[in-house]
């Protein structure tokens, strides 16, 4: 397993924030642990009214909560920050143990607007082509979700392991099982997989 990098700026500025704006909305502190990603929920839940009546703060709340939700499933998953430029929209966490990556700003917006419908990034899995059609098959496999949990980050959790162990399974049958993939691997990018 590669060592511990810390997250490159301005990630840690975001992580923080989210952590102040929980402990003040719901009084509890959050623990990069998937069991309180509830508490990430309802906070997302409360937002909405504070972005209705003030949009200007969708984007710090959306950076915000996507930043800590990317570094939970960072170290959770293993997998490492690529911010190449402070447009957000190119933000994205890559997973070391399988070929795939995802826009963790892009779930936080989903989750706040309850759906894709944003100025945000797009918060889709992505993955390598020939993975593709492997991966919707499984996440399709499913049981299906009320609407108002599809967008929620523990959801979002779920999948994102899911199809983490998923895509592992395959890498072990077909005798990849020690394959780490680096920030190289990733810069010829793959396809989108809507989650």
């Amino acid at each position: 397993m590669p060592d511990y990098q810390p997250p490159p700026e301005p990630i840690p500025d975001y992580v923080t924030a989210c952590l102040e704006y929980v402990r003040r909305a719901l009084h509890v502190e959050l623990d990069f642990t998937p069991e309180t990603l509830p508490l990430l929920d309802h906070y997302a839940t409360l937002s909405r009214e504070t972005i209705r009546e003030r949009p200007e703060l969708a984007p710090l709340i959306a950076r915000a909560a996507g930043s800590y939700f990317g570094e939970l499933v960072r170290a959770r998953l293993t997998g490492f920050w690529r911010v190449p430029t402070a447009n957000v929209h190119d933000w994205s966490i890559c997973s070391t143990a399988v070929f795939l990556w995802f826009n963790p700003i892009g779930i936080a917006y989903d989750a706040l607007f309850s759906g894709t419908e944003h100025d945000g990034p797009r918060s889709m899995l992505r993955v390598a082509p020939e993975e593709h059609d492997f991966l919707e098959q499984r996440l399709t496999a499913l049981p299906p979700l009320p609407e108002d949990e599809y967008f929620s980050f523990s959801t979002r959790f779920e999948v994102i392991e899911i199809a983490t162990e998923a895509l592992h399974s395959r890498l072990v049958a077909s005798g990849y099982e020690e394959t780490e993939f680096s920030a190289e691997d990733y810069e010829a990018g793959g396809r989108q997989l809507d989650s």
